[in-house]
């Protein structure tokens, strides 16, 4: 769980929020739907059990904006959006609470999706462009001034030892047979140099275990190639060598998230929520809660602290969906209203 510490206090308020947060709790990221800009967080209080439903809506009169992909929760407590609809960076000061920094991104065919930092910079990915691109984090966010080629449409990237981890999608059929669709790129962002690494058509998402030095890399195959009965999956990278440690092939996978504390791998596909035990078990995965509706779960992450896990259910991608807060063993502890396509949960 990645956890705020305290505000920095310093900037100047963009955009003071009338509803305070709560002590402690989570925040739930709904992308909502392309160009309706319908982008918002949904807040959880772990102590009341209550939620604050469509948070920006109600604390300013309008959403965070189109298709918010991506945030990240930064060392000093703050919080760092992508909009890759409406184009922009936003800061959140969640302690004041108050927006302290929005950047417009004006170069043409912008589309910031996901993000990470490392140290005072930020990192995102440009899913039109095929780049990464940096900038600096202070009070308030400087404009991106360091572009990084990568391979076509990048999706999900994470940032490790000084490195980044991107994955290269090739944007489903779209783009599948560009150079480096589908791979793995590691990018040292002092010198500029990248090495790929295959992994398979669609990569869109990537989960990291820093204990064991191992990246799980979860790719949903191409929408042609899945009509004709072939599998998506996951292939888990070490990082000490970048060799491919195992594959799974799974029908239907939508996401993985590792649990650095016991090492189990957890992850959505046909049939609803598997565990395995560790990467080098050679154990049958378990379905551990498994999916009796037609409804997609859409997103996957879990409480680094007690290691409960949250699914997104994005219901049929155009209604109000739900967290499902889930333990460690498949069971459902709550069942969280939230709104359009639930895509990321941070717990603070």
């Amino acid at each position: 769980m990645e956890t705020p510490n305290t505000p920095t206090g310093k900037a100047k308020l963009y955009d003071t929020l009338a509803t305070p947060f709560p002590e402690s709790g989570l925040i739930v990221l709904c992308e909502g739907l392309w160009n309706y800009n319908n982008s918002d967080i949904y807040v959880y209080d772990n102590t009341t059990g209550k939620t604050l439903n469509s948070y920006f809506k109600n604390s300013t009169g309008e959403y965070l904006g189109d298709i918010v992909s991506d945030m990240k929760v930064l060392e000093d407590g703050r919080i760092l959006f992508t909009a890759t609809g409406t184009k922009e960076l936003i800061l959140l000061d969640y302690k004041v609470p108050a927006i302290t920094s929005k950047i417009k991104i004006h170069y043409d065919r912008a589309a910031p999706r996901s993000l990470t930092t490392i140290g005072n910079r930020y990192y995102y990915t440009d899913l039109y462009r095929d780049e990464v691109r940096s900038g600096l984090i202070s009070d308030t966010l400087a404009a991106p001034n360091q572009v990084f080629p990568t391979g076509p449409a990048p999706e999900d990237i994470i940032a490790h030892n000084g490195k980044l981890y991107i994955a290269n999608s090739g944007f489903g059929d779209y783009r599948k047979e560009v150079k480096n669709a589908g791979t793995l790129q590691i990018l040292d962002p002092i010198t500029g140099t990248s090495e790929y690494i295959y992994i398979g058509p669609n990569l869109v998402q990537l989960s990291i275990n820093r204990t064991e030095n191992y990246i799980a890399c979860g790719y949903l195959n191409t929408p042609s190639a899945v009509v004709k009965g072939e599998l998506g999956g996951i292939k888990f990278v070490d990082l000490m060598t970048n060799n491919i440690l195992r594959e799974m092939p799974l029908k239907d996978f939508s996401d993985v998230v590792l649990n650095e504390s016991t090492g189990a791998i957890y992850y959505l596909s046909d049939g609803g929520l598997y565990v395995f035990p560790n990467i080098n078990s050679r154990a049958i995965p378990q379905l551990i809660l498994e999916n009796k509706t037609k409804d997609v779960w859409y997103s996957l992450g879990i409480d680094g602290t007690n290691s409960e896990l949250w699914i997104g259910n994005a219901r049929n991608y155009q209604s109000d969906g739900e967290v499902k807060v889930v333990s460690p063993n498949g069971a459902i502890l709550h069942n969280i209203p939230v709104g359009k396509n639930p895509r990321k949960v941070v717990g603070y």
